[in-house]
């Protein structure tokens, strides 16, 4: 089984030919399937967006009123030209999805980001079957432990209650206080 018959990588992102589609683009493309609202990528000014139904109010904030985006609700099938995408949570934060492509009888799974470990601020991870599972590595090395969530919660939340402009927790910033 080839692993890029369904996805390959090109200078404009993950790009799906059967279902003329890219995933999580690095610059505007005509039509954008996301895995989640994250800054840096080019689906702002892409033409067309498709996500995950619970991501659509971060989608709507980032691309404005009048972006067009196709909202889709977890585990339900779209087609795509010749592929069929599904939506899947992928845990990571509010919205996020493993996207699985379908085509010519082979499955693929996108997952940028992933957390396997309960959130109480998303849904759960889903496992998704597939031939060929692509994702993000960023933090994937052992030198990265992570607090459990109640424990990050609980130092936001008492970072959020004190004085203004006291020290942040971890790598969180109020833009009030701590400018970009």
């Amino acid at each position: 089984m080839d692993p890029t018959r369904l996805v390959r990588a090109t200078s404009r992102g993950l790009f799906c030919e059967a279902g003329g589609f890219y995933v999580d683009p690095l610059i505007e493309v005509d039509r954008a399937v996301l895995t989640h609202a994250r800054p840096g990528r080019g689906y702002p000014s892409s033409r067309s967006c498709v996500c995950a139904l619970p991501g659509v109010p971060l989608f709507r904030q980032a691309l404005g009123p009048d972006a067009s985006i196709e909202a889709v609700p977890y585990g339900e099938s779209i087609r795509l030209g010749d592929a069929t995408v599904s939506f899947h949570p992928s845990g990571h934060v509010l919205g996020s999805a493993q996207i699985r492509i379908e085509a010519g009888g082979e499955i693929a799974v996108v997952a940028d980001a992933y957390k396997r470990a309960p959130d109480p601020t998303c849904a759960p991870f889903e496992v998704v079957r597939c031939d060929t599972f692509v994702t993000g590595a960023a933090f994937a090395l052992p030198i990265y432990r992570w607090d459990q969530p109640e424990t990050v919660m609980t130092e936001v939340l008492e970072w959020w209650d004190a004085p203004p402009c006291s020290s942040p927790p971890l790598s969180a910033r109020r833009s009030d206080c701590w400018p970009s």
